[in-house]
């Protein structure tokens, strides 16, 4: 027998943001310390506040380094919606599946951003006017130019000759545009 004394440790790093400007598509590599005469398969599970499959490719759950090698990238191809988003996240964590059994954990979990290159423009508009003779309520449409994965929260200031409380009911100075959604009704 030829007892083996080399050892290498495997470890995670988010190297290159997705962007969908552009598209640019985010990498994860994983780097092993030295080469092994084996390759080395690694699980990852998937975290973060972007979707898998939804807001990138559906990843595979494994990546390998073969043997040989001392590297190994996981592509996050970005998908390049419509919505409005904050940035988002990734974050990968991975596991030894098989290897050299001299061949251990590093840096385990890292994370990459995912930029959004939507945006929207909101505007108001009187759709009914009121009438106290029917009697009609009027109403005010807030409009946003694209969806946004959350809600748009909207402050308004009133004017004009009519008097709040006494011609209309007082408003509450805010409208919201629900996630989903791209109008709202005052």
């Amino acid at each position: 027998n030829i007892l083996d004394d080399d050892s290498a440790t495997v470890s995670i790093a988010g190297t290159t943001d997705v962007n969908e400007a552009g598209p640019v598509d985010g990498v994860f590599t994983v780097t092993q310390t030295a080469e092994s005469s084996t390759d080395t398969v690694l699980t990852y599970t998937i975290a973060g506040t972007a979707v898998d499959g939804t807001d990138y490719a559906a990843l595979s759950g494994t990546v390998t380094i073969a043997a040989g090698q001392t590297s190994a990238t996981i592509a996050i191809d970005v998908t390049d919606d419509a919505i409005v988003e904050a940035t988002e996240d990734v974050s990968l964590t991975i596991a030894i599946d098989s290897s050299d059994p001299q061949v251990t954990l590093g840096t385990a979990t890292d994370s990459i951003n995912i930029l959004d290159d939507d945006s929207a423009t909101v505007s108001i508009a009187g759709t009914t006017s009121g009438d106290e003779d029917t009697p009609t309520d009027g109403v005010f449409t807030v409009t946003q130019t694209a969806i946004s994965s959350t809600d748009t929260v909207l402050m308004y200031s009133v004017g004009g000759t009519a008097t709040s409380g006494s011609d209309f009911t007082a408003l509450s100075g805010t409208v919201t545009i629900a996630a989903g959604d791209t109008t709202a009704t005052i």
